[in-house]
């Protein structure tokens, strides 16, 4: 008797977990709707990461989805590269460049600008034109350049350059083809992040911006949305099969 009463009970829970399992196909493509949906959310393409120099109080925005690839800092015999990356996705590039000890805060001093055109020339770059600009409330000078890389083929760069201090900042973005690339926002998007600190900054790494913000609350609301389908969903069950049992 014990014996029939175990293989009726082991039958009874083999078919109530089949029933929960095999749900009528309408229900199960709400559900995948449902979910994707709420990963699509969870998702936001904003996502980036911070790259903050302490020493120079300066900052950039890096999107984290393209898998940018971060180099050494690089000394030169006139100053420093103090960031590069590239990107595989985008086939594109930033540098930042230190010039310190410069003879003037002037960018239009002679002086200042044999040194800015040396150290392009020493980074491989050929100058096509330069431009005086104000970005963001302050005077930059804004060059074209372009280079041949040996496995990239042609680059194209946008170096602008401003001062702080007796330092020049050559902000420069580059990718693949030729002329002039400042009015074309996918070439920018990245340089358009620079920004320079009032006070210096702990080095992070992990994203502190509003989109990073935004993406650890759209993950944590996911998350509580996700639970709370599921916990709706088996008392849904739940109440249908122990329903019917009374009802029979």
């Amino acid at each position: 008797m014990v014996s029939k009463l175990g293989h009726c009970e082991l039958r009874r829970a083999l078919a109530n977990f089949a029933a929960m399992c095999f749900l009528p196909a309408a229900l199960k493509t709400w559900l995948r709707c449902t979910l994707l949906s709420l990963l699509a959310l969870a998702l936001p393409q904003l996502r980036a990461d911070d790259w903050i120099s302490e020493e120079y109080r300066c900052a950039l925005t890096i999107p984290t989805q393209e898998s940018w690839t971060a180099a050494l800092r690089q000394p030169l015999p006139a100053g420093e590269v103090i960031f590069h990356a590239a990107s595989m996705v985008s086939n594109s590039g930033m540098m930042i460049t230190i010039l310190p000890d410069m003879p003037s805060s002037d960018i239009r001093t002679p002086a200042v600008l044999k040194r800015i055109d040396d150290l392009l020339a020493a980074q491989g770059w050929t100058v096509g034109s330069s431009t005086p600009i104000v970005w963001k409330n302050r005077p930059y000078l804004q060059y074209v350049v372009q280079r041949r890389d040996v496995v990239a083929g042609k680059l194209t760069g946008i170096v602008r350059v401003t001062p702080r201090g007796r330092s020049m900042y050559l902000i420069t973005a580059y990718g693949r083809g030729e002329g002039d690339h400042s009015g074309d926002a996918e070439f920018m998007r990245v340089m358009e992040t620079f920004r320079l600190t009032e006070q210096p900054m702990a080095l992070v790494d992990h994203p502190e911006g509003p989109s990073a913000k935004t993406y650890r609350l759209a993950m944590i609301g996911t998350g509580s949305a996700a639970a709370l389908l599921v916990l709706a969903f088996a008392a849904m069950l739940f109440s249908s099969r122990f329903g019917g049992e009374e009802r029979a």
